[in-house]
């Protein structure tokens, strides 16, 4: 979806010398620069000043038709939660997959939305779905169980061919009265043996369809460089420093600085990245943070315009508001 641009231009002029620099010489310049804090706040600027274009798509998850095969280098997602989110009076109809009442059925209908993005990716290319478990409570189910969401996602998507990755385990409390029916950290009487543990985690699964390794040119291996200390945070697997969103436009939220961590770690400046289940927009409006463009897929029409006015908010703090485009599809 990037149209030409020569990200020579953008390099700040600080940096400018690596662009000559042989790939032997890549490999202690750019960890240099990385430590490099100055530096790096240039680079910052530079990705901010990048042009990048959004498209909103108002449609199911099971069609991705719009999007061309093998033309998305990530995916950033986060499904419906079978059966435990409130959709009521939404408008993308009864076989919506919220409303979805049997496990196995649920997870075969959001086979096809997996099968579509290993399709959609380019070879190489990461999926990071977030995903929590369900716990199911002795008073709504008659006993206390969870459904093992995440591992039959990985399961099936391995299955799809994904390869599968360690997972991030993402400890946050924003979501915990609706994951867990309530907002005490257990289930069950206080101080006595016995409780159930409440879901004050997602995670945060990493897939990677097979394929040859990509070659970044030194431009975009420069725009794309992760400072050092903030490298050393993402790339860990618990995340305790980002916390859940409330539920204010959307029943399921994660923050858009979550999708902008995730872009920033798998994806390289000018890609585009996709999301299927966009809900209010937060992966897009990550994308629009660094420099990559997004295609976004929403059922519900009320999230849909959140999405648009997320993007279109967002579009405006940035310094390059004039080269950031945003298209919605109907």
């Amino acid at each position: 979806m990037s149209t030409d641009v020569d990200l020579r231009e953008f390099v700040p002029d600080s940096c400018a010398d690596l662009l000559e620099r042989t790939d032997g010489e890549l490999k202690s310049a750019l960890p240099e620069l990385a430590r490099d804090r100055g530096r790096m706040g240039e680079v910052d600027q530079a990705v901010n000043a990048l042009p990048s274009h959004h498209e909103l798509h108002r449609g199911d998850a099971r069609d991705l038709s719009m999007v061309p095969d093998e033309s998305i280098e990530l995916v950033v997602t986060s499904p419906p939660y079978f059966d435990i989110k409130d959709y009521e009076n939404g408008t993308g109809g009864e076989d919506q997959l919220g409303d979805i009442d049997g496990y196995e059925a649920f997870n075969d209908e959001i086979d096809r939305v997996w099968e579509q993005c290993y399709e959609k990716l380019v070879p190489g290319g990461r999926m990071c779905i977030v995903v929590g478990d369900v716990l199911r409570s002795r008073s709504d189910h008659g006993r206390h169980r969870v459904l093992p969401l995440h591992a039959t996602i990985q399961e099936r998507c391995t299955d799809i061919g994904f390869d599968n990755l360690a997972p991030i385990i993402w400890y946050k409390i924003g979501n915990s009265s609706l994951e867990a029916g309530g907002n005490a950290r257990f289930l069950g009487k206080p101080y006595e043996p016995g409780a159930v543990i409440k879901n004050d985690i997602e995670y945060i699964l990493l897939f990677r369809k097979p394929g040859d390794y990509r070659s970044p040119t030194v431009a975009e291996r420069v725009l794309s460089l992760i400072e050092a200390d903030r490298h050393q945070t993402m790339f860990r697997q618990l995340w305790t420093d980002i916390t859940g969103e409330a539920q204010t436009d959307h029943p399921a939220p994660y923050p858009a600085s979550l999708a902008e961590r995730l872009i920033r770690m798998f994806s390289f400046v000018r890609d585009t990245v996709l999301d299927p289940f966009a809900g209010s927009g937060s992966t897009a409006v990550g994308a629009t943070r660094c420099g990559r463009d997004s295609i976004s897929v929403e059922l519900e029409e009320e999230y849909f315009e959140i999405a648009k006015q997320r993007v279109e908010r967002e579009r405006g703090t940035l310094t390059n508001y004039r080269n950031v485009s945003v298209e919605t599809f109907r």
